[in-house]
């Protein structure tokens, strides 16, 4: 790893700590075959955690489509993060040796502050 990428995950890492921001805390909650947002909404971790939109699924349904983080053990291999969206809600997206994969038994992340999707304020 070079110092310049060294000195600025430090300097990132650290910057957390004098954020101006309510801290969340959040929680893995364990699903079958449910939207995250479900998930989360029937426990004392009332959020999914976003990270994301899809733009073309956007546009094509007519409504924002959030990717919400999750995590899969794809063929008992180790979990892996990924995404749990609206349009195909049963399922957590993750990658698995060069492919997209899903499993249908996964974890969602959860939080007890709402969060705006990456690029959103």
């Amino acid at each position: 790893m070079s110092n310049t990428f060294t000195n600025i995950l430090i300097i990132s890492v650290l910057g957390l700590g004098f954020s101006s921001q309510a801290k969340a805390d959040i929680m893995w909650l364990k699903t079958v075959m449910q939207a995250c947002p479900t998930v989360c909404q029937h426990s004392d971790f009332k959020f999914a955690v976003p990270a994301g939109i899809n733009p073309r699924a956007t546009k094509a349904r007519g409504t924002e489509q959030v990717y919400y983080v999750c995590a899969a053990n794809i063929a008992f291999a180790g979990w892996r993060v990924g995404y749990n969206i609206e349009y195909q809600q049963k399922r957590c997206y993750t990658g698995f040796r060069g492919n997209e994969n899903y499993g249908e038994s996964y974890y969602c992340l959860c939080s007890d502050k709402e969060m705006p999707p990456i690029g959103k304020k």
